[in-house]
């Protein structure tokens, strides 16, 4: 299906985007867009909400400059 993260500001004329996958990992939302496959970084602080029909959460090892955590990472589609 998709999954769709609502905004608290808009983004330019967006208040809600529509996407393939929503990934939260620390204070963004990563929205990986239907079709185009184009990515977007959204702060969580102007997230209202994210709804999906699959809800997946893990524990991952996220890369950063310099060096490696370990991160709660929850996927939406």
């Amino acid at each position: 299906m998709g999954a769709t993260v609502f905004l608290d500001s808009p983004m330019g004329d967006e208040s809600r985007i529509e996407c393939e996958t929503a990934k939260i990992m620390g204070n963004v939302v990563w929205a990986v867009a239907d079709g185009d496959g184009g990515e977007r970084v959204i702060p969580l602080g102007n997230v209202a909400g994210v709804a999906g029909d699959v809800v997946e959460q893990e524990v991952d090892e996220v890369e950063y400059p310099g060096g490696r955590v370990t991160e709660l990472v929850t996927r939406l589609s």
